[in-house]
């Protein structure tokens, strides 16, 4: 069993990602790790999907922490979305770690089917932290 160096990845799941994030392909990175292609796209799939537990561990901590919230109401348009909370960040002079694209990839993340002839179709909630991490409920 390899010894976890790097948070929750182990050794070899974060040599793979840093080779791979700089540009080798899997099978170059499997022929420095003296591995097969097969098993490098294991071993990235599964460090990715460590870190995707890790964000949304994050995500849901982060949440508790939160005090601020933005309430967009039904039948608001898409595109005004991302306007109405960055506004809100800057009224409680907090700089959002989000920008226009990432809030309507959360909007239709969290609830594809909400987004209806570009309005949606509830409430929203957006809350976000002192750090500027911003979730959607």
């Amino acid at each position: 069993m390899e010894t976890k160096k790097h948070g929750s990845l182990t050794k070899r799941q974060f040599l793979v990602l840093k080779y791979r994030t700089s540009g080798l392909s899997q099978l170059q990175t499997a022929r420095k790790l003296t591995t097969s292609r097969a098993n490098i796209s294991m071993i990235e799939l599964r460090a990715k999907k460590k870190i995707e537990k890790a964000r949304e561990t994050l995500w849901a901590y982060e949440s508790m922490l939160s005090k601020r919230v933005v309430r967009v109401k039904q039948g608001t348009r898409l595109q005004e979305i991302p306007s109405i909370v960055l506004a809100e960040g800057d009224r409680s002079k907090i700089h959002l770690r989000s920008n226009l694209v990432e809030i309507i990839r959360m909007v239709k993340r969290v609830d594809p089917a909400c987004v209806k002839n570009g309005e949606i179709t509830r409430d929203l909630e957006f809350a976000f932290t002192q750090s500027g991490l911003l979730t959607l409920a």
